[in-house]
């Protein structure tokens, strides 16, 4: 194969994912695309096997990545927030208060969390339709696409669905129970779902995350996990955005507020509710009792959150018309 590299297929328990395997040298078993697969996954798995190397087992998590059927929920859901910021921008401009690189969103919207407006429940959700600016709605694109379109290609639409509006609610209920007095647009509690959710994919398919080669170079097989390298990519991000909501929260008085709280609800969203509703591709004993944990984890806070607003009185006057 590619580059003096051959992978060998090793087969360990039948858990039930279909595989197949063609004997292509004589005493050794390789994992091949079937060629009744799907012409699209079998497109994704062939260069990875041909050219990259990549040992793949009926049980790691390259197998259940699929792009047939297509990716839905994600390109919907990024569609829309593009129609609304366009429309909402066309109206501001009509209006003489065009939208800036950095700043521009309706005030008087009834999409957006308004602290005075906190009877009308839809807005907990409705709010990451709207973005303040051109980089703000950007910025939440690229890093909700990247993360989210790999992970539905695995997980399928309805889990990523599920982990994404539950993350936009946990981002505006730690917002509202933090900064009583700020309204909140933008979808980034959403994103942010996403990735505290890769954290979670990365958590229990630990072991499925994985590269195994036979390198004839070394006469030997190569076991290299694939965990490390996503969480060196997905961590930086982390600790960018969350950084940089930081600074902008406390030191940059002058420039628009980030809300942090936003952040760190969709983050903690994802991570909890990743462990139980996203895929494991060998579940063990121990993953199941801590989905449940983070599952009553992240209700007991949903319910503290809703509580907290309806019996806190430091909020601003509700207005009521």
């Amino acid at each position: 194969m590619g580059w003096g590299i051959t992978c060998r297929y090793e087969d360990e328990e039948r858990d039930g994912f279909d595989q197949t395997d063609i004997a292509l040298q004589s005493g050794e078993s390789y994992y091949a695309p079937d060629e009744d697969m799907h012409k699209c996954k079998r497109c994704m798995l062939q260069p990875c096997i041909t050219f990259v190397g990549l040992g793949v087992k009926k049980s790691d998590y390259l197998v259940k990545c699929n792009c047939w059927p297509p990716t839905v929920f994600m390109p919907f859901i990024s569609l829309a927030q593009i129609i609304i910021f366009a429309v909402y921008a066309a109206e501001l401009a009509g209006k003489g208060t065009p939208v800036t690189f950095e700043s521009g969103y309706p005030h008087h919207s009834p999409l957006i969390y308004r602290p005075t407006k906190r009877y009308e429940a839809w807005r907990f959700i409705t709010y990451m339709f709207v973005h303040n600016g051109w980089w703000h709605i950007l910025n939440n694109l690229i890093f909700q696409l990247g993360i989210g379109l790999t992970l539905e290609m695995v997980h399928k639409w309805w889990r990523l669905m599920i982990v994404y509006l539950c993350g936009v609610l946990a981002g505006c209920l730690l917002h509202s129970v933090v900064e009583h007095n700020i309204a909140l647009v933008g979808a980034s509690a959403g994103a942010f779902s996403l990735v505290g959710a890769h954290l979670a994919v990365v958590i229990t398919n630990w072991k499925e995350m994985r590269m195994r080669c036979n390198c004839e170079c070394l006469d030997q097989e190569l076991k290299v996990p694939t965990g490390p390298l996503r969480l060196a990519v997905i961590l930086p991000l982390v600790f960018y955005e969350v950084g940089r909501a930081i600074y902008q929260h406390v030191v940059a008085k002058d420039s628009w507020t980030i809300a942090v709280g936003a952040h760190l609800g969709g983050i903690g969203a994802g991570l909890l509710l990743g462990v139980p509703i996203l895929k494991n591709m060998k579940r063990h004993p121990w993953e199941t009792k801590l989905g449940i944990v983070t599952s009553v984890v992240f209700g007991l806070a949903v319910l503290f959150g809703v509580l907290f607003n309806i019996f806190y009185k430091g909020y601003p006057e509700t207005q009521w018309d």
